[in-house]
């Protein structure tokens, strides 16, 4: 049977929201330049691919993964789409209630784009502007790609000394999910930061990445092998459906929700 909402007929989502104890997991990538080598959709077809294998081991209703990431930091290249933050937010505010209409109240965002990692926290906040008939988790990126951080296969099997955005493990990453996709013949030198703000220590500007990253590339995908791929892949999954176990879970936050709100009228 498929998690994927999209893929289901109607009696079989109806079942499928009781049997994941009403918990959606939703998906959110970008559309943006990985280097010449990785497909703008790169973060959108990961994510949608990690989440269908973590509904296999913890079953949970996946929702479309969502393209429309936060992305204005690399509009420098063409075929990147970068939606309005205003639109962003109202999007996911608009889907969080459809999604719980539907019978899933506990809403799982599972970030695949660093650029995310800005605006879902801001997305998260508004959850305490008024009450609402869902809960809402989020699962930040580097939060599961840090389980290969203290991993010493991982580390024996890497070869890049320094690698980031489209770099050794990113690349891996794709040639496991979606080889076709990649295209190893356009693989560029390697990514290094320009480091154009280094005058400017512990000072945030909305330039930072593009300031050191304008190819939008970072690392060296030369040694990137379908293997690593599938090692870090199955690391990833393996600790987001650890997670989804624990928010299925869960009592408490939906319980905290509901004595927060009663205590704010004073």
């Amino acid at each position: 049977m498929s998690w994927n909402w999209e893929e289901m007929t109607q009696p079989d989502f109806a079942e499928a929201v009781k049997t994941a104890q009403g918990t959606c997991l939703l998906p959110i990538g970008c559309i943006e330049r990985h280097g010449d080598h990785l497909p703008l959709g790169q973060d959108t077809l990961m994510t949608s691919e990690l989440a269908r294998r973590v509904a296999a081991i913890e079953p949970v209703v996946v929702f479309p993964s969502l393209w429309t990431g936060q992305i204005h930091e690399n509009k420098n290249y063409p075929g990147t789409v970068a939606l309005r933050h205003d639109v962003i937010l109202a999007l996911l505010d608009n889907l969080c209630e459809e999604i719980s209409r539907n019978g899933l109240k506990k809403i799982i965002l599972l970030n695949g784009h660093g650029g995310n990692e800005f605006i879902l926290p801001t997305f998260m906040w508004t959850m305490l502007e008024k009450p609402r008939d869902y809960t809402l988790y989020m699962l930040r990126l580097g939060e599961y790609t840090s389980v290969l951080a203290k991993d010493e296969q991982w580390k024996s099997m890497m070869v890049s000394s320094y690698d980031y955005h489209g770099g050794e493990g990113e690349t891996s990453a794709m040639l496991a999910v979606r080889p076709d996709l990649v295209r190893m013949d356009q693989v560029g030198k390697p990514g290094v930061s320009h480091e154009r703000l280094k005058h400017l220590p512990g000072v945030v500007t909305a330039q930072w990445w593009y300031a050191a990253y304008p190819e939008q590339y970072a690392g060296d995908a030369t040694h990137a092998t379908a293997e690593k791929g599938e090692y870090a892949v199955g690391k990833w999954v393996d600790r987001i459906a650890e997670w989804v176990k624990t928010i299925k879970e869960d009592t408490v936050t939906p319980e905290l929700e509901k004595e927060y709100f009663s205590k704010i009228q004073h």
